[in-house]
């Protein structure tokens, strides 16, 4: 009888064995990212989009001549279409030479049958000096809705460059108001290039050179394989549908995907605890979360007690249910645990930013209670969820409606794209995407920006002063088109003097004449109190160990994939 038994159980064994071998999800040799089914990553390089994951897949598609990247120590400019080779102060001239070799994508031909995919050779396209030309006339034409426009626009003397010569060098004239650093250089130059054939306007962009080419030219794309002259080691790329992120980490936890680039609130998730199973890497804060407040809805007065309401303390201990059987732990690049007070910010500058950790700038903390007769009875701020990081808005609107919390003063309500657009709040609840940790800070994307999260528009206007020389227009504050409803051309001088501060902090990049203007900008903006700035979000991503840990680096401004061509499978 006991034979019998030992027999049937082993036969059970042996069965499970087999069907978990047959019914197993390997995803090796594969790096499997999930996105909303309904967000659907729109991929432009010049464009930056309202789903977080299409600006990271820039770095999976396209090279700069230069490229930013990441290594154990921070980030690091590499070569892409390009080589540094000289950088003369004198005549402010920047010489670079091309790399003529590289290929784009569409020297390639990719086909899918099921699992199998082959990538065949057809005709070679190279890189080429014009494909470069073409890239800076699509930024130039995109004019402020393209981040790179901003940046490219301040640097170079013109929309062009000398060259190639017999040795496919080109030079570049950079503006004479600065001194050119190798990696201020490498920055401005690393603006994503596609070729010259492409169309000025496309709902997506598919060709270029990096380390994954795209399976079809048309459509959405959702597969990526290795490009056969790049340098990756995983072969597939695979982005995975799903109706909503909150199943993100239990799709990671079941071997549906095997990499998550952000938790919800940057959270440590308790289902991902087993370290034989996956590990985490965490990166500095891209991400605060804000109050902007409606200028003209709200007068100066009324902004400072709101400001003084909104008790950032108080806020981040309800967001992280700190003290709770709830607790939300977090961790941060530094190994630091439940360490959430370093992420309160007190000025426009967050607490992680080069100014406030170098105490270029000291954020003014008004502890003062707030007095109530000045506010209005009821105080609307709104939020739209529907642009990413759903989870975390509607747990602040929650939190923001608590009556004994806040005096029963706010009406925290979440609200359509549209009404944004109209101006129709009192406050803002708004989270800030990919601040730098540099001096490279920027802050059109908080002031100037069309009030427009379907859009990524920059209303920087500019005009010539008695002298010849370029200063800000105050058309560019016109009341409807910034989220503060900021309007500099009723003469405001407070207004006039914060806006220009803005421009000079902007337009600089002497290191120098950029800590004045960041004090400036933060004094400035306190007095006018238009914001009430809250918090940073910490920043987390889990990986399955079906990776090597080793081969991973993130960091701060470095996209999360743009080291992925690095990235390695464990051996053993």
């Amino acid at each position: 009888m006991n034979r019998y038994i030992i027999i049937g159980v082993t036969a059970v064994v042996v069965l499970v064995g087999i069907l978990w071998f047959v019914l197993r999800k390997d995803l090796s040799g594969q790096i499997v990212i999930p996105y909303i089914e309904h967000q659907k990553p729109r991929i432009d390089p010049q464009l930056p989009h309202a789903v977080d994951l299409s600006d990271k897949l820039d770095e999976v598609l396209f090279d700069g001549l230069f490229n930013i990247s990441a290594n154990p120590s921070g980030v690091v400019y590499e070569d892409g279409l390009g080589e540094l080779i000289d950088i003369d102060l004198e005549n402010n001239l920047v010489t670079v030479r091309l790399k003529p070799r590289k290929k784009w994508h569409s020297s390639y031909n990719v086909n899918v049958d099921d699992d199998d995919v082959t990538v065949t050779q057809t005709t070679d396209v190279f890189f080429t000096a014009q494909d470069l030309r073409f890239t800076l006339r699509r930024i130039k034409e995109l004019g402020s809705l393209s981040p790179d426009y901003i940046l490219v626009s301040q640097a170079l003397a013109s929309w062009d460059f000398e060259g190639p010569d017999n040795n496919n060098e080109i030079r570049f004239h950079f503006k004479g108001d600065r001194i050119w650093t190798e990696d201020d250089v490498k920055e401005v130059l690393s603006f994503k290039i596609i070729p010259q054939n492409s169309p000025l306007e496309a709902e997506n962009y598919y060709i270029g050179t990096g380390p994954y080419l795209a399976t079809t030219r048309t459509g959405t794309i959702t597969h990526f394989f290795k490009n056969p002259s790049g340098l990756a080691t995983i072969p597939h790329v695979k982005l995975k549908p799903f109706i909503d992120n909150s199943t993100f980490t239990t799709e990671l936890k079941n071997g549906n995907i095997n990499v998550l680039l952000s938790t919800p609130f940057g959270s440590l998730s308790p289902i991902l605890e087993d370290t034989s199973d996956f590990f985490y890497k965490s990166n500095i804060s891209t991400t605060f979360f804000a109050v902007l407040m409606n200028t003209q809805r709200l007068n100066l007065e009324q902004r400072i007690q709101l400001r003084r309401l909104l008790n950032n303390k108080a806020i981040i201990n309800r967001f992280f249910k700190v003290n709770t059987p709830q607790q939300r732990h977090i961790v941060d690049y530094k190994g630091n645990k439940d360490n959430y007070y370093d992420y309160l910010n007190y000025s426009v500058f967050p607490s992680s930013s080069y100014y406030v950790d170098e105490e270029i700038v000291v954020p003014i903390k008004d502890n003062a209670q707030p007095d109530l007769s000045i506010l209005p009875d009821s105080i609307k701020i709104v939020a739209c969820l529907n642009y990413g990081h759903r989870e975390e808005y509607a747990e602040l609107l929650e939190i923001l409606n608590d009556g004994q919390l806040f005096k029963n003063r706010i009406r925290a309500i979440a609200v359509s794209n549209e009404e944004i657009k109209k101006g129709n709040y009192d406050a803002l609840l708004i989270a800030i995407d990919g601040y730098k940790s540099t001096f490279l800070f920027d802050l059109y994307n908080i002031f100037m920006r069309e009030p427009d999260l379907e859009l990524y528009k920059i209303n920087l206007k500019t005009q010539l002063d008695e002298n010849g020389d370029k200063i800000i227009s105050p058309e560019t504050w016109n009341g409807r088109n910034n989220f503060c409803r900021l309007d500099a051309t009723t003469g405001d001088e407070a207004v006039l003097k914060f806006m220009q501060y803005i421009y000079a902090f902007m337009y600089s990049n002497y290191l120098g004449d950029k800590q004045v203007y960041a004090g400036l900008v933060a004094d400035q903006e306190h007095e006018l109190a238009l914001g009430a700035w809250l918090f940073s979000l910490p920043s987390l991503a889990y990986f399955r160990t079906q990776f090597d840990e080793s081969s991973i680096d993130l960091y701060g401004v470095a996209s999360q994939l743009s080291t992925i061509e690095k990235w390695k499978e464990r051996e053993d």
